[in-house]
């Protein structure tokens, strides 16, 4: 649902090596929602390889509020740990309420609150999110492939807000097994350690992905 206070809230995190910062295309890492992208609910995380920058679009697609990364924080064939958190709070369409809206969102770049640039369709947006799909590298009722040889790894999912939890699940920028964590993640892919092509295990809940268009090649010993 939307802004019920702490039931509401997550957290998503990844490793994440961008491939040659080329072209303004949106590489998609992760997308959650309605499988109407343009008129449904969603949570969509991409990357632009232009302006070295993570995205984070909540809403649909004319009705959002969007955060980006304001500084080129991540390099060509370097491992980032990027962390996102949303507190639960109320979103909605008001025009006086856009700055709180924007506030129940953070993103994280190696354990550090980065400064955003923050905009929206239409103030913002009030309803739920769908739980159609869950995707990583492409999105809903489109394209926008993960690509340019970039990598993601240890992707985790908390339906709460770890904020303050952070540094903990950031480690340092060492992987480490999140399922002993005080806070462990609801739904945790390691994205190739110990899978069998072409599942990739869900290590703490009950959410198996599917590779789709994909080798076993495509499962690379290249770790953060």
């Amino acid at each position: 649902s939307n802004g019920s206070g702490a039931s509401d809230a997550w957290t998503i995190s990844f490793y994440l090596k961008p491939g040659t910062h080329t072209g303004g295309s949106k590489q998609t890492i992760f997308y959650y929602g309605d499988s109407d992208h343009d008129n449904g609910g969603h949570i969509w995380v991409y990357y632009k390889g232009s302006e070295q920058a993570i995205y984070m679009e909540y809403g649909s697609k004319n009705n959002y509020v969007r955060l980006k990364t304001a500084n080129s924080t991540l390099s060509v064939g370097s491992w980032a740990n990027i962390i996102l958190t949303y507190d639960g709070g109320t979103t909605g369409s008001s025009s006086g309420s856009i700055s709180n809206y924007y506030s129940r969102f953070e993103i994280f770049v190696d354990g550090a609150s980065q400064s955003v640039i923050n905009s929206n369709g239409n103030f913002g947006w009030s309803s739920g999110v769908d739980s159609d799909l869950i995707r990583l590298g492409r999105r809903a009722s489109g394209n926008d492939y993960m690509k340019n040889s970039t990598k993601l790894d240890e992707v985790a999912v908390w339906g709460s807000d770890e904020t303050a939890n952070v540094a903990s699940i950031y480690n340092s920028g060492d992987p480490f097994d999140l399922s002993t964590l005080g806070s462990a993640p609801s739904n945790w892919w390691r994205m190739g350690d110990g899978d069998t092509f072409p599942t990739l295990v869900d290590n703490v809940g009950s959410i198996d992905l599917t590779m789709n268009n994909m080798t076993v090649a495509d499962i690379v010993n290249d770790v953060p």
